[in-house]
């Protein structure tokens, strides 16, 4: 069975290798593989696949951005790489965001970029679900609009429950954003809230760390970033327990999308 999944694995590889038709994703597999083997861990086949997957997303930003692998300072950036992939968050199913940041010119003239990851709601979900400690089934966040019908029962023994009926097509204004934890056990079910006010806030909080800019994820998916923030806050009462091969990946995608709130984002393109 496994030597049969290996080459399904080996297979997609292959397909992924020529459609990039370039040196460097290989080069960072390769790359990846001597970190894990150096940590003692098997680099899996699943993995190096996703890698692939995460590489192929870089290939098509770059390419739509016009810059080349060559102007990439590539520092690193098998490890962010391979951490994403063991996590399997894919940029294909927006769970990631991929975004190159210019760092100005080299000696020769050649500007020069830094490919910075953000997770998504969605990847923050996916990734603290995998290592829930109290069997969260799922993280549901939402944005609820003027002309929305919404009805929270918070129970402060736990157990929270919710009556909702969004308009449907509704474009109003946002009022607020909703996530609820749904457990295995509904006993614990839990309901957080933050109304536009505090949205706002992480907003503003955001912009005026980058000098009065907002970053390309604010400008581009607001309502994103909003049910980004309310899940961030709700998944920080979340138990986690990340087993010892995954630690490094789990503490250092949280340690970069912290840090992509310090970024000059006017130089992100």
């Amino acid at each position: 069975m496994e030597k049969e999944k290996q080459e399904i694995v080996k297979k997609e590889e292959n397909k992924l290798v020529g459609s990039v038709g370039d040196k460097y994703i290989q080069m960072f597999a390769d790359q990846a593989e001597q970190i894990m083997t150096g940590m003692g861990f098997e680099f899996k086949p699943e993995v190096k696949l996703a890698l692939f997957n995460i590489g192929l997303a870089c290939e098509k930003v770059l390419k739509d951005k016009k810059i080349t692998w060559e102007q990439i300072n590539r520092d690193g950036l098998a490890s962010k790489l391979l951490f994403y992939a063991q996590l399997n968050l894919n940029p294909a199913n927006n769970e990631v965001y991929i975004v190159p940041y210019s760092q100005g010119k080299n000696g020769a003239g050649v500007e020069m970029f830094t490919l910075n990851f953000e997770e998504s709601y969605l990847g923050k979900k996916k990734k603290v679900k995998k290592f829930s400690s109290d069997e969260l089934i799922d993280a549901i966040a939402f944005l609820v609009r003027e002309g929305d019908i919404y009805e929270p029962h918070i129970d402060i023994f736990g157990g929270d429950t919710i009556d909702f009926e969004p308009v449907p097509f509704n474009t109003n204004k946002v009022i607020g954003a909703v996530c609820y934890l749904k457990y295995k056990d509904s006993s614990k079910n839990r309901l957080v809230e933050m109304p536009i006010s505090e949205l706002e806030q992480v907003k503003e909080a955001s912009k005026n760390k980058m000098g009065g800019n907002l970053s390309p994820a604010w400008k581009k998916w607001e309502g994103e970033m909003y049910k980004k923030a309310v899940l961030k806050r709700a998944l920080k009462d979340v138990n986690v327990e990340v087993d010892i091969e995954y630690q490094s990946a789990y503490l250092n995608t949280e340690s970069y999308d912290d840090s992509n709130y310090d970024l000059n984002f006017k130089n992100a393109i």
